[in-house]
């Protein structure tokens, strides 16, 4: 268990070689600067993709100490996307990181269905929040990926976010499937969905499921012992389960905006972690998605990645990309 990002930081102490990171439209000056902040700290190598004279230009402005990176030189967004992609199959990186272009162009590659990445049916998104007033740091999912999840959706989404948890070694993560009450309404969705999931749990021995559960129940344990609460989950949820996007997309704002909250966000699903922050995401959100797809990558097999490489290098790539998406 985690009780904020600092504990998370400590972890990435213990990563002896860095990890290779593919940074799909590199040249922005606040991308570089997220990525090269860690590459001057020795744990990641960066494959920076887009116009090479465009990355160079930004690179002489900063102040750069023998860092080690590449640039990987592309002349458009879908050809970033694709090559970045195309690292990853050719397990020459660890995970990918979203710079200066649209979301959906990046996962339209990841999801190609002859030359993407994409592992699982069920592509996710989980933010990982540290609330002074919790004692831990809390997930939620999903808040930026899934519009109106089904009930099979659902139960991807708690299996993608369970890899985390174990790559963060958390034991036996409680998941609580949030409606407006512990009563189950069969005229909304979001109790019946979690009264179905929580069957469907029921003898994992790897995590907890429960619902419908209120948000007051799953997080505050005196409310939980005055509802008299019967379950598992008594004030101690580890990850939040959002009934639909708009619900779990505020849920997560709002404890940034209101309760002093910091974030890391990942989409969850594809054969490595891709770290997808906004444009008006802040310094550390940016560090700490970068941290988290970190210690995931850690925690996954690292068969086959190839470690070569000096202190720069330019990689030539093509403008012919099939256009066909599945996203």
């Amino acid at each position: 268990m985690l009780h904020d990002f600092q504990e998370l930081e400590q972890k990435i102490g213990n990563i002896k070689e860095p990890k290779k990171v593919a940074v799909v439209k590199a040249a922005n000056e606040h991308a570089l600067e997220s990525i090269f902040e860690l590459a001057n700290e020795g744990v990641v190598i960066p494959f920076l993709i887009d116009s090479q004279s465009e990355i160079e230009d930004l690179i002489s402005k900063m102040d750069m100490k023998n860092t080690t990176y590449h640039i990987v030189d592309v002349s458009s967004d879908q050809e970033a996307a694709y090559k970045g992609v195309e690292l990853v199959r050719e397990n020459k990186v660890h995970f990918i990181m979203k710079g200066n272009i649209q979301t959906g162009t990046l996962l339209k590659e990841v999801v190609h269905r002859e030359t993407g990445i994409r592992e699982k049916d069920v592509l996710s998104h989980l933010a990982l929040i540290d609330v002074p007033a919790y004692p831990k740091l809390i997930g939620v999912t999903d808040g930026g990926m899934l519009l109106t999840p089904n009930v099979d959706q659902k139960q991807a989404m708690i299996e993608n976010a369970l890899e985390v948890m174990r790559a963060l070694n958390y034991h036996h993560p409680k998941f609580a499937v949030l409606s407006a009450t512990e009563v189950v309404q069969p005229k909304l969705p979001a109790s019946t969905d979690a009264d179905e999931l929580t069957k469907r749990f029921k003898e994992s021995e790897d995590c907890v499921v429960e619902g419908p559960i209120s948000l007051d129940v799953a997080l505050r344990p005196s409310i939980a012992t005055e509802k008299g609460y019967q379950g598992e989950i008594n004030g101690d949820a580890d990850v939040l389960v959002a009934s639909d996007v708009v619900a779990g997309n505020t849920l997560s704002k709002s404890m940034l905006l209101l309760a002093n909250g910091t974030m890391a966000g990942i989409i969850l699903g594809a054969q490595v972690p891709i770290v997808l922050t906004s444009r008006s995401s802040s310094t550390l959100e940016k560090r700490y998605s970068l941290l988290l797809a970190l210690q995931i990558s850690h925690a996954q097999k690292e068969e086959g990645v190839n470690e070569d490489g000096g202190s720069y290098s330019i990689y030539k790539s093509w403008s012919n990309i099939n256009e066909t998406c599945i996203f």
